[in-house]
């Protein structure tokens, strides 16, 4: 009896120690990618890393309002609304693989919406939707529920994602630094949290915002950049190598999507938690050999892999550790910090042609000769951004980081006592200049300087460069005009250029942009057929 007592005892004094902990509030605001637009929860289960993200959670509490029409009775159950959902269902599955603490999210997103007049703390002007009072009215209600149940709670961090609208308004863009300050205080104020912790989610350079608007998401961001670098409580959260929804024009959008929507939540739980988007991984003991060839490989979106997984590898092989040496710069978010075997990266669970690739070169290696791969990607970038003199948007510029890292590889080997080679770099066709004629038709006089440029600062004048065709693109797909014939630009190039290969690859499994598993392998395959074919024997 005394052993049944305490059990008891135990248990309720248990119970009564999850009861005290705290409720952690979240807040999430904003417009149409907060809001969760262009999503289809039908699609979650197609993506292998989030094939769970619409379970539910326990001890989870949600409410919201979003747009006009939709408006939660309270608290309730944390999960989609109206077939929509935002980055607050894989920031809840996220945070509850940190802490098992109580959680609560309150949203309140309308699509299309300013900061200069919607969102403004004083109402705006006589159109303004007023949602400022909307949403302080939503959290001071639900933390009065709390209240009432008998709870404490603790408002962690507001979660924002806006900017686009007021990037075309003529105040809106020009004072956003202002707005987007006033609001943050506004907020801390009334919420009475002098120190609650910002998260400004990035407008994506991957969407048709980022491509045809440079100038005004730069004004946005800067102005964004300015709170943050001023504010220790206000952090950046990157979001342009996240998916981003395929539309038409094709390539372009104005949305994350379903899986950019997931991947959403989960770099705003990233950013709250401070983790290192570096992952950790294994150094490698540098091999017993003579001569090294330094393959590059470079491009955008399919170059990463964006939609391939690796859950989805049927050959075990690719997935292992393979015998060839590996680097890699993924958009700024992502990049080793020294030699690692061949194999997929902790990142978005996806992977690039470098696995295949890898696979069928190393068969190829001479005695004594090792395989090593750079890989240097940013699936937001334009050719634009590649240019050796860069672009007005400053912040957006890759050629000094990619040649850095190029030479940084090679110099680390040669420093090794190996004779290192670099045959060839490996590129990927931009898809993201595909998309409209008029970044089709400057992508190849771009690339050629982009190129011509890398030769002469690695003083390899002759280096090999083998592009992959981005698989051609027809008017009854976009439903869009007579599309800007690229192809033909980039097959002249191969005629007068004796050290450039333009490889087709529209026969691989694809869909209109983007490759898939299946595809990224069949890719990488083709890539290293088409430089056995071509090395000299």
């Amino acid at each position: 009896m005394p052993s049944f007592i305490l059990t008891i005892s135990a248990t309720f004094l248990c119970l009564s120690d999850i009861a005290a902990e705290p409720v952690r509030v979240f807040l999430f605001a904003g417009q149409s990618n907060m809001e969760g637009a262009d999503t289809n929860p039908k699609l979650v289960e197609t993506f292998p890393p989030f094939s769970n993200a619409l379970r539910p959670l326990e001890n989870v509490r949600y409410s919201y309002q979003t747009g006009a029409d939709h408006k939660s009775k309270g608290w309730t159950d944390l999960s989609v609304v109206g077939n929509n959902f935002g980055p607050e269902i894989t920031f809840a599955r996220a945070f509850r693989q940190q802490s098992n603490d109580p959680l609560a999210l309150i949203k309140d997103a309308w699509g299309g919406t300013t900061l200069v007049n919607d969102w403004a703390p004083d109402g705006g002007n006589e159109k303004s939707r007023k949602l400022y009072q909307r949403f302080i009215t939503q959290v001071r209600d639900r933390l009065t529920d709390l209240k009432k149940q008998g709870l404490t709670y603790k408002i962690e961090a507001l979660m924002w994602h806006q900017g686009e609208n007021d990037m075309f308004h003529p105040m809106g863009k020009q004072h956003y630094e202002k707005n987007l300050r006033n609001l943050i205080a506004k907020i801390r104020k009334d919420l009475s949290t002098p120190k609650l912790k910002v998260f400004v989610g990035e407008i994506s350079t991957k969407g048709v915002w980022g491509m045809d608007n440079r100038a005004n998401v730069t004004l946005i961001r800067n102005a964004q950049m300015a709170v943050v670098e001023s504010d220790p409580k206000v952090f950046f959260v990157p979001t342009s190598h996240l998916s981003f929804k395929i539309g038409r024009p094709v390539g372009l959008h104005y949305h994350f999507g379903t899986l950019g929507q997931l991947q959403h939540g989960e770099a705003y739980a990233a950013a709250y938690f401070g983790q290192n988007r570096t992952p950790t991984r294994q150094k490698v003991r540098m091999p017993k050999a003579k001569k090294i060839k330094l393959f590059i490989l470079g491009g955008q979106r399919n170059m990463e892999g964006e939609a391939s997984w690796v859950a989805d590898i049927e050959d075990t092989s690719l997935a292992k550790p393979q015998k060839a040496l590996y680097q890699y710069n993924l958009g700024k978010v992502t990049t080793s910090n020294d030699w690692e075997h061949l194999s997929p990266i902790k990142h978005l669970g996806n992977f690039g042609p470098e696995l295949s690739f890898g696979k069928k070169l190393i068969p190829s290696m001479e005695e004594g000769e090792i395989l090593a791969i750079y890989k240097f990607t940013d699936s937001g970038s334009q050719s634009l951004d590649w240019l050796p003199e860069g672009s007005k948007e400053s912040y957006r510029d890759r050629y000094k980081d990619w040649l850095t890292g190029i030479k940084k590889c090679r110099d680390d080997l040669t420093r090794q006592g190996y004779q290192c080679e670099i045959p060839a770099i490996f590129w990927h066709c931009g898809e993201n200049d595909r998309a409209l004629n008029w970044m089709a038709n400057k992508y190849t006089a771009r690339f050629q300087t982009f190129m011509n440029a890398t030769r002469k600062d690695l003083g390899l004048r002759e280096l090999n460069w083998i592009l992959t065709e981005q698989p051609i693109l027809t008017s009854s797909i976009t439903g869009d005009e007579k599309l800007y014939d690229l192809n033909s630009d980039l097959e002249a190039l191969d005629a007068r250029d004796p050290n450039f290969t333009f490889v087709k690859t529209s026969d691989l499994p694809h869909n209109p942009v983007l490759f898939g598993s299946k595809g990224i392998i069949a890719l990488g395959n083709r890539m290293a057929e088409a430089w056995i074919k071509m090395k000299p024997q």
